[in-house]
């Protein structure tokens, strides 16, 4: 697989072009969903410390809009050569570092490099189905962070009023500018060995609305 810090010299100026271009792109889409739609929270409070925020990987678009700027974020991103426009996405909206890797490309090194940032005070956001399904199955990374560092798991929920689906595997929800935003924010929960499979339940029923 071409990764996006193996990408060869030679094609490396166009690869930069689509990353930067479609990257600022997506950015100024989202902050315009940012600045148009009526954004409603739900459930609980915004955890004021570090948290680790557990969405469905069909919200990505949705997340953004909500929280298209953030401070002191680490994120895991798949390392392929076309997520770049991603982590262009990611700098953009404030997300300080991301680790290369997910489920099968060095997804083990990367679930490391987050949580040793964790442990420095940093939050991060995880699509917990991604990065290729099957949708609204989570995946133990989540868990492990919190069990590993003991921040607290917060579910984050979306629906949008207006807008579309895409294609693809998730079926990535894209709201259209002046619509209407729910998020509704579940309670954290510290997860450690003992708790584990049922907290892996409770975040599952609240992403699903259960």
């Amino acid at each position: 697989m071409l990764r996006v810090d193996t990408v060869p010299w030679y094609i490396r100026p166009f690869f930069l072009l689509f990353g930067y271009s479609t990257g600022l792109l997506l950015y100024v889409y989202c902050r315009l969903l940012t600045l148009t739609c009526t954004i409603r929270y739900t459930g609980a409070l915004m955890p004021v410390g570090p948290a680790i925020y557990c969405i469905w990987h069909q919200d990505l678009v949705l997340y953004f809009a909500v929280f298209s700027k953030v401070r002191k974020q680490v994120w895991m991103n798949h390392p392929a050569w076309y997520m770049k426009p991603v982590h262009v996405l990611l700098h953009l909206t404030g997300v300080e570092q991301i680790c290369l890797g997910s489920s099968g490309n060095s997804g083990k090194q990367a679930l490391e490099n987050v949580v040793s940032y964790l442990k420095q005070g940093y939050s991060t956001a995880i699509a917990s189905d991604g990065p290729a399904g099957p949708p609204h199955v989570l995946k133990p990374g989540a868990m492990w962070m919190s069990r590993d560092t003991g921040i607290p798991i917060v579910a984050l929920r979306f629906s949008g009023s207006r807008g579309f689906h895409l294609g693809g595997w998730d079926r990535k929800f894209v709201p259209f500018l002046f619509s209407e935003i729910i998020v509704s924010i579940g309670d954290g929960i510290y997860v450690n060995e003992e708790n584990l499979q049922a907290s892996e339940s409770a975040v599952t029923k609240h992403l699903n609305g259960k």
